[in-house]
């Protein structure tokens, strides 16, 4: 059953790990680009620990995540 929340925010800022989450995987920017556009600057090893880690972190963030919650915005004329 889902538990609802009123919210001012009409976006995800709502949920702060959602965000976390994204911030981990927006660290992996250089290593993505580097992945498709056949630019081979770092080492392999270290490439795969870094993407590794910040994977990890995301999805340790999103762990914390109540998906039973729906999230509803509040009306500007609700208090």
């Amino acid at each position: 059953m889902s538990k609802e929340r009123k919210t001012d925010e009409d976006g995800w800022g709502c949920v702060p790990e959602l965000q976390e989450a994204v911030t981990h995987i927006d660290d992996l920017t250089n290593e993505i680009y580097e992945i498709n556009n056949c630019v081979r600057q770092t080492d392999l090893k270290v490439i795969v620990e870094y993407m590794q880690e910040k994977l990890q972190k995301a999805l340790d963030e999103l762990e914390y995540i109540d998906t039973d919650v729906e999230y509803i915005t509040k009306s500007p004329y609700e208090d």
